[in-house]
């Protein structure tokens, strides 16, 4: 199994007789000694197998106890200039709708919190469901959306900046302001950091054309997925471009993420005929399929071409409570234009954590490969999976996993991790030391959320080369509450595996200059051979 962008060389051609070189020409045997790099090598050719060593958990929001807050769905970032400083941005449920972020100045060891939202900017009543990223710089990007009225409706995104760690916000400022109409959903963020001085910065979102009933989207309207970038740090963006497919009519749950040359890939569901769920209807478990699918733009943003199919027959875990709040798939991208995407998958008949990877920009996709290494059909579940890549090329996933709950109700943390671009994964390893209890949390007052209990919509993780900082939704210090979660984090060491070197690139990248020098070698020496044979030729027609 071969990691993707990464070479191998193989065994060194005999040179061919100089009637055969002859007849070749240069470009013969150019393409000859090309051929002595075209399988990609596997960490185990390359470089030696990823070993790793799990920290102390830590409660990130240990000082946040008051009122049994519901603190759920983190997403982790790590400054560029100092992988030390870490930030964990999170969303409450309970007792009312807010956003929280906790700092870390070790590497995800231990956790102080933040205020990026001391004051409401105008018109919001309430913050949520925030994302966080950092540029080149190590400025340190906080959007949130900003909820007003009795039903929480979103009102606008806001941005609010800090060039000191966390110390200080900037104000607040609403983005997108009058770009649309209708509520957005489902707000998604990432930069890319090689565009410009501080790096471009992408946004997308699910597009309601009129406000949605309880629980679910308006049936005769079209809502579809829309994306902006800003090369200002937020303060102007783009015109909004339709991401999704026209042809598909119920699409939800963006995720975003870059990859190198500039693309932007954002994976989404399609709900197909599934109106229970997309309109917030009453009833059991949708008995039919969804599909999972990317869009991707090669010109930063600009535009995206063609949605394409990752994988269709997924069959639903559950229902979904909210389809504001939908868990997405998880999608990530590596330096060598890897695209990998994973999701829940009830088609084994319990819940499995499955991923789909595509090694030519997203253009094609491979079958499902499962994540979760406990027997197939077992009837525990797996879900709520993340990825992430590290920059030297390996990929690695965390997810929710019941296998040590009789019952099927207690989670603990998993982390698994592949040096092979997503092809094999490693054996699966435990992140907690104590599960949680997924029947606590909050519930709605909603026909498609009747007797489920939210645990979010995400967790989250990132990926460095010497190790990667998870983080989930965790219950063990509830107690009597019916309410209570905390968001636990814990720093995974890795030693071994693929890395990046000086240019960037991985591991594999050094195995393919090294057998592009070979083939270059190898060349020459043909060249020089094929000169030597003609010269004595020549010398021998002369005498």
């Amino acid at each position: 199994m071969w990691p993707p962008g990464s070479m191998r060389a193989r065994p060194a051609p005999t040179l061919a007789p100089l009637s055969m070189l002859r007849a070749w020409g240069v470009a013969g045997l150019a393409a000859l000694v090309l051929s002595v790099a075209v399988e990609p090598v596997g960490a185990s050719a390359s470089v030696p197998a990823a070993r790793f060593t799990v920290g102390t958990e830590a409660p990130v929001t240990a000082g946040l106890v008051d009122d049994a807050p519901a603190q759920n769905s983190p997403v982790v970032a790590a400054d560029p200039t100092d992988e030390r400083f870490v930030v964990v941005a999170n969303r409450l449920d309970a007792p009312d709708y807010s956003c929280a972020l906790q700092l870390s100045g070790d590497g995800g060891r231990g956790w102080v919190g933040a205020d990026p939202v001391p004051t409401l900017p105008k018109g919001a009543e309430k913050c949520y469901a925030p994302d966080v990223a950092f540029d080149r710089t190590g400025l340190l990007y906080y959007l949130f959306v900003g909820l007003a009225g009795l039903g929480n409706a979103p009102m606008g995104i806001f941005l609010t900046t800090s060039r000191d760690r966390g110390r200080t916000f900037s104000p607040p400022h609403r983005i997108l302001a009058g770009e649309t109409k209708g509520p957005r959903f489902g707000v998604r963020m990432a930069i890319d950091r090689t565009v410009g001085d501080r790096g471009r910065m992408h946004v997308v979102w699910l597009q309601a054309n009129a406000q949605p009933s309880l629980g679910g989207l308006p049936p005769s309207t079209t809502n579809p997925i829309l994306a902006v970038h800003s090369d200002d740090g937020g303060r102007t963006f783009s015109a909004p471009v339709q991401v999704s497919d026209p042809r598909r009519k119920r699409v939800v749950a963006p995720a975003l993420t870059v990859g190198p040359d500039r693309a932007v890939h954002v994976a989404y569901y399609d709900l197909e005929d599934d109106v229970r769920d997309y309109q917030g209807l009453e009833g059991p478990r949708w008995e039919g399929t969804w599909s999972i699918v990317v869009a991707s733009s090669p010109d930063g943003g600009k535009s995206f071409g063609e949605s394409r199919l990752v994988a269709d027959g997924i069959v639903p875990i559950e229902r979904v409570m909210l389809i504001f709040t939908m868990p997405p798939a998880t999608i990530a991208a590596d330096r060598a234009g890897g695209v990998y995407v994973a999701w829940p998958d009830a088609r084994h008949g319990d819940w499995d954590v499955l991923l789909s990877r595509s090694q030519d920009g997203g253009r094609r996709w491979s079958d499902p490969t499962r994540m979760n290494d406990d027997p197939v059909g077992n009837g525990r579940h797996q879900y709520l999976p993340v990825v992430a890549t590290a920059p030297g090329g390996r990929l690695d996933a965390v997810f929710a996993d019941r296998r040590n709950s009789g019952d099927n109700t207690r989670n603990d943390t998993y982390f698994t991790s592949s040096s092979d671009g997503g092809r094999t994964f490693a054996p699966n390893l435990r992140l907690t030391s104590e599960s949680s209890n997924a029947r606590i949390g909050p519930g709605y007052l909603v026909p498609s959320a009747l007797g489920l209990k939210e645990y979010g919509a995400r967790f989250g993780l990132v990926s460095r080369d010497a190790h990667a900082v998870a983080a989930w939704t965790d219950t063990r210090n509830a107690g009597g509450g019916v309410t209570n979660q905390e968001i636990f984090a814990v720093r995974v060491g890795v030693t071994g595996g693929p890395v990046a070197d000086a240019d960037g690139g991985g591991s594999g990248g050094r195995v393919v200059r090294a057998a592009a020098a070979l083939a270059a070698a190898v060349l020459v020496a043909a060249l020089a051979l094929l000169r030597r044979r003609r010269a004595g030729r020549a010398a021998v027609e002369e005498d």
